[in-house]
């Protein structure tokens, strides 16, 4: 299975096609073949110093997005409004408190089942790679807002340690994981804007990172401008 997964990212990479992924859950085998993806991405274009910025990025996104669809199918069970503060932070209390091993493993079995599914794709050429995680599960407005709320926290550090000191709302890990993708692109001289996350309040939740790998990238939002 392994040469397998290879050979496919090998002639996708040989053709300049992205790459897609699909997945209910992170887990290992899962994590590993992200991984084969964005080393060999960089590798073709001379950029391995960028790995541990664009793994991270894509491993926080992915698991964020199974993460919600695991959490939507845990609120549906427990009856949670997501727009109610109080039974939002009541259904958040039992989601951090169930987060097992097990618990995700049996879970990915029910999105699976319900057809709640993360794709991560991979487009890229000599001057950019961009990263795209959809799952299809939408954010409800309020919801947005604390991600919205997130971006703007985060933005105010500049080191994890800052971040972790300074922390005060401890919902959904404290953006932790958004905190992280803005220091990354940070240290590495990458404007932090080129990292989204958006929702249609319908069927999907889109979260788009925009990895430079040569000075004459125009970023998307700019060459529309």
């Amino acid at each position: 299975m392994e040469n397998e997964i290879e050979t496919r990212i090998s002639e996708a990479l040989a053709d300049g096609k992205p790459i897609r992924v699909r997945l209910y859950a992170l887990l290992q085998k899962t994590e590993e073949e992200l991984n084969t993806i964005v080393t060999s991405v960089l590798d073709k274009y001379n950029k391995p110093d960028l790995l541990g910025a664009v793994y991270t990025s894509v491993k926080e996104l992915a698991l964020n997005g199974a993460k919600a669809n695991i959490k939507r199918i845990l609120f549906h069970e427990m009856d949670i409004d997501p727009e109610n503060e109080e039974s939002y932070k009541k259904g958040m209390a039992a989601f951090k408190t169930k987060l097992t091993e097990e618990f995700i493993s049996d879970y990915a079995n029910k999105a699976r089942n319900a057809n709640l599914f993360v794709d991560v794709k991979f487009d890229y050429n000599p001057d950019r790679l961009i990263v795209e995680v959809i799952n299809n599960s939408a954010m409800s407005e309020k919801e947005d807002y604390r991600v919205r709320e997130k971006f703007k926290k985060g933005s105010q550090y500049d080191n994890i340690a800052e971040f972790y000191m300074d922390m005060q709302d401890n919902a959904e890990g404290a953006g932790m994981g958004i905190t992280l993708i803005l220091m990354l692109l940070k240290a590495e001289g990458i404007d932090p804007h080129l990292f989204t996350i958006k929702s249609d309040y319908k069927t999907k939740t889109y979260a788009k990172v925009e990895f430079p790998l040569s000075d004459s990238y125009v970023p998307e939002r700019k060459s529309f401008s």
